[in-house]
């Protein structure tokens, strides 16, 4: 019992120590002011937006969660490298369905977002992710 209240102790602390025993806190979306809010025209349309199914968003989640997991970092003999694919904003992510079943999610960086100018050969992958939101293979 007692080391269950360091456990606890440790998980609250401001080191978010539960991050190494794998358990995650979610963070909250930053909100704008509410001046900024009202500029905002909401469209009367979305035929023109990119659609993306229930099962394709399960795909790509679990896909990101695996290859850029929440509170990771990547490592690299650059820093500031490291740290732009350390971020999901570097990717551009593509999501192909080749049957009900089966979806392959490409994440492939674009480290000029991170005003960086390198050639990056082994970064991003492909993963085939099923309707039940298993990983099946990586490339």
């Amino acid at each position: 019992m007692r080391w269950l209240y360091l456990v606890v102790l440790f998980c609250a602390g401001p080191w978010m120590g539960c991050g190494i025993l794998g358990i995650y806190r979610h963070q909250k979306a930053e909100w704008a002011p509410p001046e900024e809010a009202e500029k905002v025209k909401f469209p009367n349309s979305f035929e023109k937006g990119t659609h993306l199914s229930g099962p394709m968003m399960k795909a790509v989640k679990v896909a990101m969660d695996e290859f850029l997991p929440p509170g990771s970092k990547v490592k690299a003999d650059n820093e500031r490298l490291a740290e732009c694919l350390s971020l999901w904003e570097t990717y551009d992510t593509s999501v192909l369905q080749v049957d009900e079943e089966v979806f392959f999610v490409r994440f492939f960086p674009v480290i000029s977002r991170c005003g960086i100018d390198v050639i990056v050969l082994d970064a991003g992958a492909v993963y085939a992710v099923d309707a039940r939101g298993r990983i099946l293979a990586m490339e």
